[in-house]
Order: structure tokens, then sequence, then C-alpha cells
């Protein structure tokens, strides 16, 4: 699969959840509520594992680091998004740097389908950017939603910067984030611990309500899932 069909199938898959080429993705709530059979679990893994994903019972479950930044979670889910519908269904397991054939083809999926290859040259010619600088990076980073890493490859890839200013624009992002205005949001974690997201709390929430589980099987399932909230504080919710 060469790149051109990667960035036709994350088009298509843009498509096919609703969302205009040229838009910005809030990208976890978007495909918790359109891709119906999609459990995410955030987990504490080692610095280098990105992720990993199986599918089960046509169940579709990915894991996401919870000590990476939200623009590394996001990549990372849309990384998967290319394991769970573009490949075999097997477990997978995904390193940050990894020189696999078939990750490097995850990886960019997951940068076109946060950001098509249209939809950064059409914010590019409706902003005036003639040369792309740390201001006009960070601020298609932000609106985009994407990793400022992510971004600075796509932008080397495109030859829009070199790999000295790659090396330049690179450090202290949170500091020059700050700077021009922004939050943090996007440099932290989305989710900073063992938490689930997506179909398995409505899954075990259906079988309690239609008395298929009793409700200690359904705390048990749910304690499992790192739902303790639903469990121990679920009045104060």
């Amino acid at each position: 699969m060469n790149l051109y069909e990667l960035n036709q199938l994350a088009i298509q898959f843009r498509l096919d959840i609703g969302i205009n080429l040229n838009d910005p993705i809030d990208f976890f709530p978007v495909i918790t509520n359109k891709i119906k059979n999609l459990t995410i679990v955030f987990l504490d893994m080692p610095e280098d594992i990105s992720g990993a994903c199986n599918i089960i019972n046509s169940q579709k479950i990915m894991f996401i680091n919870s000590y990476h930044s939200k623009g590394r979670q996001t990549f990372t889910a849309a990384h998967e998004i290319f394991h769970l519908f573009y490949e075999k269904p097997i477990f997978t397991i995904c390193n940050v740097n990894s020189d696999d054939e078939i990750e490097k083809r995850a990886n960019q999926f997951a940068s076109f389908l946060l950001l098509p290859t249209g939809a950064l040259y059409n914010y590019k010619k409706e902003n005036n950017i003639i040369k792309w600088d740390l201001n006009s990076i960070i601020d298609c980073e932000q609106y985009f939603q994407i990793s400022h890493e992510a971004l600075l490859y796509r932008l080397m890839f495109h030859d829009e910067i070199t790999k000295d200013e790659f090396n330049s624009f690179k450090p202290k992002i949170k500091y020059h984030a700050i700077r021009r205005g922004y939050g943090l949001s996007l440099y932290e974690p989305y989710i900073d611990k063992n938490y689930t997201i997506g179909n398995y709390a409505r899954l075990v929430e259906k079988a309690f309500e239609r008395d298929l589980i009793s409700n200690g099987k359904r705390e048990e399932y749910l304690l499992q899932s790192y739902l303790q909230d639903l469990v121990y504080n679920l009045e104060e919710l």
C-alpha cells in the first residue's frame, strides 16, 4: 500500500465517520461515538510502547499509554485504527520507534487521518503561510490537535521544513505554546491513569439492566476495567 493509497484510505475513514476533510477531529469523543464496538483502555505502559490493539468477538479494543501526551495518545489511537480496520485482527503491540514496515504504514495512515494532505495545504493557503515558523507550526498543531512531533515530521516529509529546522523547532514545546497563549492540554495526557472508555462499560450496564449478570458481577467487571468510579462513587459523579 503506497502513500497515495494510505491517504485515500484515511480520507474515506474520515468521510465514513462524518468528518469534513479540512476539519480537526476531537478524536476520542468522536471515535467512541462513531465506532460502536470500540473500547479504549488507557494503561500504565513503558515509555517506549505507545499502544496495542486486538479484536475479540467483533469487539475492537485499543490500549493507549496513559503517560503520553494527548497529542501522542491521539496519534496512537489513529495508528491503532489502521491495525483494527485494515490489518489482520491479531493482538498487536506498537513500539514508539519501530522500524517494522506495517508499523510505518500505520503511522503514515494516522498522520493522514488526523491531517489529510489537502487539509494541510488548505490550512497553509487560508493562513497565508509562505514559510513555516514556530508560530505557524504551533497554531496548526493546536487547530488540528496533532502532536508537535507528528506535525514536524509531516512538514519535513512534504519538504516544508528542513532537518535542521525540525531539530530547532522540536524542543521546549510547552514553554513555546504558553508564550503564544495556548494551554497545555495537547502536551499533557488526555487520560493519565488506568481507565476505560467506550463500549465495554455500555455492554456491562446493558447486561446488568437485562438481568443477565448480578450487581456483584457487574461491579467485578467494572473494577477489572478500571471503572472503580462507577462502583464506589456513583452518587458523586
